[in-house]
């Protein structure tokens, strides 16, 4: 009898046993999901956050990543060369050099005086105009480049380019206006506006030097009101140097006024025009 009895209350008590086993149990699993639930909605509302990324690969600060940045050494450089060989110039021919802004700059009754001072020296005279092929070969390449951005050649091999240019069109320039002057027999006149042009050409490397540090070394924003000036003073020294033309000629009278204007449009505007084309479509393509 005792174990008869025994039985049943070992059974309830099993059963109360599991019972509550499966409640701990239902409950650790609920707390399971929610848990994991409430991971997975941390995870959504922190990868949505505005501001901050919670979710990609941490990266470093800007203020400590190195930045290869491309520099203007370069153009340091070459500005630098520049005004090097400016100053050995100026230095070993200071009286060329005084004479020729005297020239330009003043009227006066030496006029004459200095204009064949300045002709007889012809070495100062070669080697400011290479030195204007120098300054004019690097300004145009700084032209080349600004007007054409997706240019790959490299800016060094540019400015070689571009004073290769240069030397190229004044040599065949002279060599035009001394057959021409054979020719037609007005060796006078044309060696008369070979003076002049070479003359203006000085004038304008000299002049263009404190612009093209600017040009060169300086923000866009800075850059661009040099340019408006450098473009302002070569359209002002290439007006100056046909009305100084128009005035040899009507003072020689060799030819017409009309055949002047032809050989400025012929040998001089159109080249410039038809180089000034083919440069853009050869670096452009």
């Amino acid at each position: 009898m005792l174990c008869c009895s025994l039985f049943p209350a070992l059974a309830q008590d099993n059963y109360a046993d599991s019972l509550a086993r499966s409640k701990r149990d239902s409950i650790r699993i609920a707390k399971e999901i929610a848990y994991r639930e409430n991971l997975k909605l941390s995870r959504e509302i922190l990868g949505r956050h505005p501001y901050f990324n919670f979710t990609e690969k941490a990266t470093y600060p800007l203020y400590i990543k190195k930045l290869h940045a491309p520099g203007k050494e370069i153009y340091f450089y070459i500005v630098i060369c520049i005004f090097l060989l400016f100053a050995i110039l100026k230095a070993s021919f200071d009286k060329y050099f005084s004479d020729l802004i005297n020239l330009f700059f003043r009227r006066s009754l030496k006029q004459r005086q200095l204009r064949q001072q300045v002709i007889q020296n012809s070495l100062p005279s070669l080697l400011f105009n290479i030195f204007f092929v120098i300054t004019g070969g690097f300004y145009a390449a700084l032209g080349i480049q600004r007007t054409t951005p997706h240019l790959t050649l490299p800016f060094w091999q540019l400015a070689i380019y571009a004073i290769a240019a240069i030397g190229i069109i004044y040599s065949g320039k002279f060599l035009v206006l001394k057959f021409i002057g054979w020719v037609f027999k007005i060796t006078r006149l044309t060696d008369n506006y070979i003076f002049l042009i070479f003359l203006v050409n000085k004038i304008i490397a000299i002049l263009l030097l404190p612009l093209i540090i600017v040009i060169a070394l300086t923000e866009k924003e800075i850059s661009a009101i040099a340019w408006t000036l450098s473009w302002l003073l070569i359209l002002a020294l290439f007006l100056y140097r046909y009305i100084s033309a128009m005035q040899l000629v009507k003072k020689d009278k060799s030819i017409s006024f009309f055949h002047f204007l032809l050989y400025v449009g012929a040998f001089e505007i159109l080249p410039i025009i038809i180089l000034y084309k083919a440069t853009y479509q050869f670096f452009a393509g």
